[in-house]
């Protein structure tokens, strides 16, 4: 199976992000632009007015890990681009998932999605560590793929909780394209690939890494063998 490595940029300056894109851009084919309000989970990056032109070969998704999302989307207008949503964000859950309590929590989702695709945009949801696979099938044929959380959101370097496996297989096993996102290197690549995985979002297992070449081939190779 073939497993792409999309590189997770989680920064706090201009400089830093130009870096970051630099680094990667020759040996990847998408990234994934970490944005935090320090609401949503108890951390802030770079503001979205902030941010520098992403080269036109890499597709981009951008990770809301915000309280309203489609402020988020509108302020940062790539069209093209994909737009990661966390469904706790409309079931008003907070960052660390659990059940729906907002009982418009669905039409709220739904026309998020909408409003996404209005934009020009590409919707895509995310699930917490918390927050059960189900929740997002009654969306899973209006949007481009799923991001499960390995770790709960809000900073670099955590664990990789390998229990949200099942819900990768789930996901994949009801028509969805699976991302993953959160503590995976070496070894955990592997296991979620296995799990249903095509995606695997990876920050410190790259950048953390003297080579980054080396690290995103190698993350590739395990995961595919």
């Amino acid at each position: 199976m073939a497993v792409e490595i999309v590189p997770a940029i989680l920064v706090k300056s201009r400089a830093e992000f130009e870096k970051k894109i630099a680094q990667v851009a020759p040996y990847v084919s998408r990234v994934q632009i970490d944005i935090m309000d320090g609401r949503f989970v108890p951390n802030e990056t770079l503001r979205v007015e902030e941010f520098t032109p992403i080269p036109e070969n890499l597709l981009v998704e951008y990770h809301l890990m915000v309280e309203n999302p489609l402020d988020y989307v509108r302020k940062i207008g790539k069209k093209g681009a994909i737009y990661e949503l966390h469904i706790e964000s409309f079931t008003k859950a907070g960052g660390r998932g659990g059940k729906s309590r907002n009982p418009d929590a669905e039409k709220e989702i739904l026309a998020a999605i909408e409003e996404v695709r209005r934009l020009g945009g590409i919707p895509a949801l995310v699930l917490s560590p918390d927050t059960p696979a189900e929740e997002a099938e009654p969306y899973l044929k209006m949007v481009e793929q799923v991001l499960v959380m390995t770790v709960y959101p809000g900073f670099s370097g955590q664990k990789y909780i390998s229990a949200m496996e099942g819900k990768m297989s789930w996901l994949a096993q009801h028509g969805a394209i699976v991302e993953v996102d959160g503590g995976v290197d070496m070894g955990s690549a592997k296991t979620a690939a296995r799990a249903g995985a095509t995606l695997l979002g990876v920050a410190s297992g790259i950048f953390a890494k003297p080579d980054l070449e080396k690290a995103i081939a190698e993350l590739k190779k395990d995961a595919e063998n």
